[in-house]
C-alpha cells in the first residue's frame, strides 16, 4: 500500500469515528432524557400542600343573589352571594383550564373555549368538563371576604 492510500484510509477511518461518536453521543442524550422522564413519572416530587386565606373583596362588591369574578394571585375566583350566603368556586374550568364566564340571562357559567357549562353551583351541565368547578372555602372576618386556597409560592428555607 502506497502512502496516498495509507493516508486517505487513516482520513476515512477518522470521519467515521467522528461520526460515529457524534450518533453514538446523541443517541446517548436522547435515551438519557427519556429515562429521566420516565423517571419523574414513577418518583413525582411531592410537596407539601400550603393553604393560605387569601383577601378576595367585601361582601357589598358582590351583587345579590348573583356573582363576581375577582382576578387573585393564587388564581381566578368567582364569588357567589345567594341571600346572605357567600361561596366561592374557582373560575378555572376543569376541562382544559379557560376561565368560565358567568351568563346572569340562563343563570349559568360557560366556558369561552370549549362550551363547557356549569350550573350556579359549579356542577357540569354539558360539554368537555371531566369534573364540577372546585369550591373553596370563605371566611368573613371584619366585613372582609376570604378564600381558603392553594398558595403557589414556594416557601424559602
Amino acid at each position: 500500500m502506497d502512502e496516498a492510500q495509507q493516508f486517505e484510509s487513516t482520513q476515512s477511518s477518522r470521519r467515521e469515528f467522528v461520526a460515529n461518536l457524534i450518533l453514538a453521543a446523541g443517541t446517548a442524550l436522547g435515551l438519557g432524557s427519556l429515562a429521566y422522564r420516565f423517571l419523574q413519572y414513577l418518583y413525582p416530587v411531592i410537596r407539601p400542600l400550603k393553604l393560605i386565606q387569601v383577601l378576595a373583596g367585601k361582601p357589598g362588591d358582590i351583587p345579590a343573589d348573583g356573582v363576581r369574578l375577582v382576578h387573585l394571585p393564587e388564581g381566578p375566583v368567582l364569588l357567589e352571594k345567594q341571600g346572605k350566603e357567600i361561596r366561592a368556586l374557582s373560575a378555572v374550568c376543569t376541562h382544559l383550564g379557560c376561565i368560565v364566564q358567568w351568563h346572569p340571562g340562563v343563570r349559568q357559567f360557560i366556558c369561552p373555549c370549549h362550551h363547557g357549562i356549569y350550573d350556579f353551583n359549579g356542577n357540569v351541565v354539558s360539554g368537555p368538563p371531566p369534573r364540577p368547578l372546585e369550591k373553596l372555602e370563605v371566611k368573613l372576618k371584619d366585613d372582609e371576604v376570604f378564600v381558603v386556597m392553594k398558595s403557589l409560592k414556594e416557601e424559602q428555607v
